[in-house]
């Protein structure tokens, strides 16, 4: 069976194999995002990529258990992990799966862990429409959010990030992302737009406040489990 394989926050796989077969570890990447009903700033302060413009839907699968990045893509699991938050807001998140159906035991591990929820029997991970069947539709805690994103990628201040156009439902909102394995870089590019001061604000908190879900607290400097 196809085993888990972890992506960066931005969908590439992060875990590239060497010539001898070896994979490279995976790395945790800062985040900040603002998620708003409108941009507070003028898109002209950001160095956007004219060729990059994509759309496509996703599925997040939030739990009110956890604070973790759990969603459909392209009928691919795509977990993250909030390992901890910095003074400052900024977010490390690590990639722990990046699978498609059926789930092998690696990635339905991971997936409860992500949830807070205890091992479900190994039929509700055989397809996609099982587990939003058998686990998501049969859980208070769990939530099933559709959405269409119309990202753009961009760089600013030597950072990799992107412009999101969101719909959720009847919903709008608009996001600005910025990520790099090195916080300073993401604390450069958030200045650069002039974007400080405002709060950083992840999908999985953003969409449980839309739909009514709670949304697990975190300290600064306080890691998840």
């Amino acid at each position: 069976m196809p085993s888990a394989q972890p992506t960066h926050p931005t969908g590439s796989p992060a875990s590239q194999h060497d010539p001898t077969g070896a994979p490279a570890p995976v790395v945790p990447r800062w985040e900040w995002r603002l998620i708003a009903r409108s941009l507070p700033i003028d898109p002209a302060r950001l160095a956007l990529d004219p060729e990059s413009p994509s759309a496509g839907g996703e599925t997040y699968l939030l739990s009110a258990l956890t604070p973790h990045n759990v969603k459909i893509r392209k009928q691919l699991l795509e977990i993250k992990w909030l390992e901890r938050r910095a003074v400052g807001g900024l977010e490390l998140w690590r990639p722990t799966a990046h699978s498609p159906f059926p789930l092998d035991d690696a990635a339905r591990s991971a997936l409860w862990n992500a949830w807070g929820i205890a091992p479900q029997p190994t039929g509700a991970t055989e397809s996609l429409d099982a587990l939003l069947r058998d686990v998501v539709g049969k859980n208070d805690a769990l939530r099933r959010v559709d959405l269409v994103k119309r990202r753009t990628r961009l760089s600013l201040a030597g950072c990799a990030g992107e412009l999101v156009e969101l719909e959720i439902g009847a919903e709008r909102r608009v996001s600005i992302a910025f990520e790099d394995a090195d916080p300073r870089a993401v604390r450069a590019a958030v200045a650069a737009a002039g974007l400080e001061g405002y709060p950083n604000l992840n999908y999985p908190a953003a969409l449980k406040d839309i739909v009514g879900l709670p949304s697990i607290s975190m300290a600064a400097s306080e890691g998840v489990r």
